[in-house]
């Protein structure tokens, strides 16, 4: 079964229009807002995904089976062939840094802003130091917030354990990658203290959660084999249709390699997420 990107599909099994689209591209209500894990915690709405730069109308026959275009556009073989999307890290490559991705990652170093300066002596909670001989903490990012524990709690996980710093001293913000991720997530948190544990996962499961862009899954960098694979990812983790009508998500992106273990010191004062392939 092949996924349809980044339209959606409606109850006849085909994708909708992007003006039906439209109306649903803030993600869904975050678990951090569940009972189990909220019980005080201050309630944020989850930010919004960025503006889908589709101008085209997207249809589809079952007749066909296939997406078509107006007819003054080409079909995805052309949008293959443009640059990613500007949401994209400026870093990233799916096909392997290369000779380009050094160069770029270089240029990376010099364009952020005072405030994203590293920070050498700051050290991440022992919650999500990632340690790959005893990781401390197991979070499947396909599946709801409440799948995450960690190692050194001998209890059922709960938002007192939430409001604990991310790292000491604490940072006002953090900047998280992921090696399979072409995007950035962005910590911030309204606490003048600093970034908490419950900023930090929230902010990572709505972008785990957001749905994708066409321009994400056709550019330069996104061959049929990847494709494929993002495709694979999308169907093993969509176990209704409801699912299925979302769409590929970015956390298929991780093909398969979806189960958190901890956050490790990147460079230029970034963060690495650190998964592995689930059970």
């Amino acid at each position: 079964m092949q996924p349809f990107v980044p339209v959606g599909i409606g109850p006849e099994g085909w994708p909708r229009h992007p003006g039906e689209r439209e109306r649903e591209r803030e993600p869904e209500e975050s678990q951090w807002k569940s009972d189990r894990l909220d019980d005080g915690l201050s309630r944020r709405p989850p930010p919004r995904s960025s503006p889908n730069s589709l101008t085209m109308s997207l249809s589809s026959s079952p007749s066909s089976g296939t997406l078509s275009r107006r007819p003054s556009l080409r079909g995805p073989g052309a949008e293959a062939l443009k640059r990613p999307p500007r949401e994209w890290r400026t870093d990233f490559s799916m096909k392997g840094p290369g000779l380009l991705g050094s160069l770029l990652s270089h240029s990376r170093s010099k364009s952020f802003g005072a405030n994203e300066i590293p920070h050498p002596k700051v050290t991440l909670n022992p919650y999500i130091r990632y340690s790959p001989s005893k990781p401390p903490l197991y979070y499947d990012l396909r599946r709801s917030a409440n799948t995450l524990r960690f190692r050194a709690l001998n209890h059922p996980l709960t938002t007192w354990d939430l409001t604990r710093f991310a790292c000491e001293p604490p940072l006002p913000h953090m900047r998280l990658y992921h090696a399979q991720l072409p995007w950035y997530i962005d910590v911030e948190t309204e606490n003048p203290a600093g970034v908490t544990l419950y900023d930090l996962f929230y902010a990572i499961q709505n972008c785990m959660m957001t749905a994708i862009q066409f321009s994400d899954f056709y550019n330069i960098e996104m061959d049929s084999k990847l494709r494929d694979q993002i495709g694979a990812a999308w169907a093993e983790r969509c176990i209704s249709a409801e699912e299925r009508a979302k769409g590929v998500l970015r956390v298929d992106y991780l093909m398969g390699k979806c189960v958190m273990e901890g956050i490790q010191k990147g460079r230029d004062g970034l963060w690495e997420i650190k998964t592995r392939k689930s059970d």
